[in-house]
């Protein structure tokens, strides 16, 4: 063990150094005897830690974590993988939401051209949704959520923009009417509507009652705010909305501003397509109207502030049951 052995290093493209026992290591080899080290790693502008790996008789205690221990019991390799820090997506691209979220830095990245489809997956279902940056400068997506199935789905804080773990229950198609039990229907997630706007699919996708769309979070409020967790890819979110008492405010309201308050611009950019809402057993306006749950809570233990958007325009105040089922779309925080 006091014999010192050679550790190569090795390092990816935007990985400038590896860090072990507190010293920053740049060239290609390191002298160390046997024993365990914590490591680090350093990186180029605009990179980030992606993983570890090593060969021979060097080993790491978690290839996946930036800051772990290394354990040295003879020569071997030690590899740092570095990954881009900036949202690059290419068109019919497959890049998980999720991945590319952390990041966007509080905002979408103007490397993305504005009214662009892009495509990116969810990787808790490999279902993939056309997103874009839209004028407001925020990236949103164009496709309703299709999170769901006639079985249940168990989601983590690690791919979902909750406070915990949530059981998404499977899909009914009766007896939808709770304000305070998480309920689905995904018997049209699939279905194409009949008026649809703009660039995304116009899949009607699943409708969610307020207590599933926020992740198993209730609220019985009586003042205006916005909830904090839904059940949006992990970086992303429910959008904002206005109230009949804060008409100027909220996402939606900002994103029809940007469009000159212009419904029909607003509704292509955005691509939404008129889904109507699902009620106990009913599915109700499909075709003549879109309803879009938001984040923002309004009053008592029912309302909530949504999108509504019809042939006769947009309301961003428009407010809600939370038992009935609505589509959920998400902005990249």
């Amino acid at each position: 063990s006091n014999v010192a052995q050679t550790v190569t290093l090795s390092r990816s493209t935007g990985a400038s150094g590896i860090t072990i026992a507190g010293t920053n290591y740049t060239a290609s080899s390191v002298s160390l005897n046997c024993g365990t080290y914590n490591i680090s790693g350093n990186y180029s502008s605009n990179y980030e830690f992606s993983s570890w790996s090593t060969t021979n008789n060097v080993s790491v205690a978690s290839t996946s974590t930036a800051s772990t221990t290394m354990t040295v019991s003879g020569a071997g390799t030690l590899t740092l993988n570095a990954k881009s820090s900036i949202i690059t997506i290419a068109a019919g691209s497959s890049t998980a939401m999720q991945d590319v979220s952390s990041k966007a830095a509080g905002g979408c990245p103007s490397s993305l051209t504005t009214g662009q489809a892009y495509q990116l997956k969810d990787s808790r279902d490999n279902e993939v949704y056309y997103v874009a940056r839209l004028a407001d400068g925020n990236c949103w997506m164009l496709d309703n959520l299709r999170l769901g199935s006639t079985s249940t789905i168990s989601l983590t804080t690690a791919n979902t923009n909750s406070n915990g773990n949530f059981t998404l229950p499977a899909g009914i198609t009766s007896g939808f009417n709770s304000y305070t039990t998480a309920q689905i229907n995904v018997a049209r997630k699939n279905t194409v509507a009949s008026t649809k706007y703009g660039k995304g699919s116009g899949k009607i996708g699943v409708y969610y009652n307020y207590c599933a769309a926020s992740a198993g979070t209730y609220w019985s409020y009586t003042s205006l705010g916005n909830a904090s967790y839904d059940i949006c890819p992990k970086g992303w979110r429910m959008p904002t909305s206005g109230t009949s008492s804060a008409y100027y405010s909220g996402e939606y309201h900002a994103l029809y501003t940007a469009y000159s308050s212009n419904a029909t611009n607003f509704m292509n950019a955005l691509s939404t397509p008129f889904s109507g809402y699902f009620d106990n057993s009913s599915l109700l306006y499909q075709g003549s109207r879109g309803y879009f749950w938001s984040s923002t809570h309004y009053y008592g233990d029912s309302a909530m502030a949504c999108l509504l958007v019809s042939s006769s325009g947009v309301d961003s105040t428009y407010n809600e049951y939370t038992n009935r089922g609505f589509p959920v779309r998400c902005i990249l925080k």
